[in-house]
């Protein structure tokens, strides 16, 4: 199996990237540009959806653009290494729940109305019904939120949610705030039994991370090879090579599950839902590690908001909350059987 972009991928992947190096860099979540809390990303949306990235994965008869998970996948990981804001996933996934029941709704998303992010802060009902405590991701200037529940996926309107107030996210570039459902039915719903709504948020947020753990990396090196400690560069000292070394190896091997995830994804293999929990798991793993890692490489320095390493550790830890941290994805990894050929 080729896990490389093809060179149609390819070229999706450069527009992106020189598209996010202009528009997004990762200097603008810096305290000092934009303030203490939140992200200027919502800016973001119209112009991504001029070109074509908010309806990657929609069929063209919806107003798509009618590629598969594959490339939705390639587009993540250049979300991730620029850290866009989680209301890129809330408007994809929002879009794929609206595809075909509501063609208004789905144009408004796709022209780069935000949409949200709720997920569980303790035990939850759903189904016809969703009641229970969540946490609200960069939700506070949405209409719709995109709820994700080990059950399923839905979405219900912001203004469903009660006793909401804000909270002090450990990402200060994550607006969060806390909000209640109660026994409230979602306009629309996607059971994780039956249908692989959940599977693809799972693999979105796992190839989100891949992209965290490989701009982590390329900070390392660049910083390695740049900072002198007794006439040399750092990045000649065994220590500092090791270091590398290793979150290379980690996001590589991340890189080639989320690409073969993706790909079974995309064909609907019966083990698609197995491969995405190990994708989440290997590429959430790698991030973590990866962020700590370069917060080493770059030593004191480090620990600073002017060096931006800290921000790759914080949002790593915000990746592996969202659709079930790395404990849960590990139970469910366990608990998956993975069909005979």
């Amino acid at each position: 199996m080729d896990l490389l972009p093809t060179e149609e991928q390819q070229q999706i992947i450069d527009t992106l990237r020189g598209k996010l190096l202009n528009a997004a860099p990762v200097e603008r979540l810096r305290p000092d540009r934009h303030g203490q809390v939140g992200n200027p990303d919502s800016a973001l949306w119209p112009q991504l959806a001029e070109l074509g990235f908010l309806g990657l994965g929609i069929a063209e008869e919806h107003g798509g653009i009618g590629l598969t998970a594959i490339e939705e996948a390639l587009v993540f990981r250049e979300f991730g290494r620029a850290l866009v804001s989680f209301g890129i996933l809330g408007i994809t996934l929002g879009s794929h729940l609206v595809a075909g029941q509501d063609s208004s709704l789905l144009t408004t998303i796709l022209g780069g109305e935000p949409v949200g992010i709720a997920s569980p802060r303790g035990p939850t009902t759903s189904g016809t019904k969703i009641s229970g405590p969540f946490h609200l991701l960069d939700a506070a200037d949405a209409r719709h939120v995109v709820v994700i529940l080990p059950e399923g996926v839905g979405l219900v309107e912001r203004t469903a949610f009660t006793e909401v107030d804000g909270r002090m996210s450990m990402d200060s570039n994550t607006i969060l705030q806390r909000g209640t459902l109660s026994r409230v039915a979602p306009l629309f719903w996607s059971p994780a039994a039956s249908e692989l709504m959940h599977t693809r948020a799972t693999l979105l947020l796992a190839a989100y991370a891949v992209g965290m753990a490989e701009a982590a990396l390329a900070m390392a090196v660049d910083y390695a090879k740049v900072r002198e400690q007794f006439g040399k560069p750092i990045g000649s000292f065994q220590a500092i090579k090791h270091k590398c070394a290793d979150m290379a190896i980690a996001a590589e091997v991340a890189s080639c599950q989320v690409a073969f995830a993706s790909i079974i994804v995309a064909k609907g293999e019966r083990d698609a839902v197995y491969q995405t929990h190990a994708a989440k798991i290997v590429a959430v793993d790698a991030a973590l590690k990866n962020a700590a890692q370069n917060i080493q490489v770059h030593g004191a320095f480090g620990f600073t908001a002017e060096a931006d390493a800290h921000i790759y550790v914080k949002r790593s830890h915000l990746v592996d909350f969202l659709a079930g941290d790395l404990r849960e994805q590990r139970a469910s990894l366990i608990r998956t059987t993975t069909p005979p050929n």
